[in-house]
């Protein structure tokens, strides 16, 4: 999964799109405040992030995150060009730097380089009741062939695999599949949760869904 931290809505989106249509999973968040949060939880290839942050700065961000020890890609993005701030970038721990505007083409070439590069760093993919996720593309397979299905869908699905059973909160869900910050109501989250029912249905008919009031979602063998 793609983790993107950037407060403008026009280069978010973009971003979003543009990578997922290349077929990855991508997760936005629109402040810095629960970027930690976020990589504890695990399943992150990659963090593009940008530098002028509403909450904080990128540079220290960055910092934090590698005093954590989260060793992923970090691709920072900024107005902020000049030699003096891609020097900062680098030794606040940053693989690579891009300042903005961008071409998303260069983009979406650089995410590639660092995915690749990621896989060399995650661990094996997690494994729950047949189901497996791969951490670096969010891909979830059953039986060694892939789940097919909408990005949302899949998005879910990498979620309660990832919880490996355990009940994972309502907005949780939310965040890892729309976003943080998204305004979602119950009506399509359940949606959602139809479609995927829907799709175990035909994959892994041993699996369902179940819906904990009051607490969440998760995976469990009929």
């Amino acid at each position: 999964m793609i983790l993107l931290v950037e407060d403008d809505v026009m280069i978010g989106r973009t971003v979003v799109q543009g990578l997922s249509a290349r077929g990855h999973v991508v997760r936005w968040l629109r402040h810095g405040a629960g970027l930690l949060d976020v990589l504890i939880v695990g399943g992150i290839a990659v963090v593009l992030l940008d530098v002028g942050l509403p909450d904080g700065d990128g540079f220290a961000l960055c910092r934090a995150m590698r005093a954590a020890g989260h060793t992923m890609p970090v691709l920072m993005l900024t107005a902020r060009g000049a030699l003096d701030d891609r020097l900062e970038g680098f030794d606040a721990g940053a693989d690579d730097y891009l300042p903005k505007p961008f071409a998303f083409a260069e983009l979406a070439a650089r995410v590639a380089v660092l995915v690749r590069r990621s896989a060399q760093l995650l661990p094996p993919p997690i494994a729950f009741a047949g189901l497996t996720l791969d951490r670096l593309t969010g891909e979830v397979r059953r039986d060694d062939r892939p789940v097919v299905a909408e990005p949302r869908t899949l998005a879910l699905l990498g979620e309660l695999v990832r919880a490996r059973g355990a009940i994972v909160p309502r907005q949780r869900v939310i965040d890892a599949v729309w976003g943080e910050d998204a305004v979602i109501s119950d009506n399509t989250l359940d949606v959602a949760v139809s479609a995927l029912r829907r799709r175990l249905a035909d994959v892994a008919p041993d699996l369902a869904v179940r819906a904990v009031r009051g607490q969440g979602l998760h995976l469990v063998v009929h």
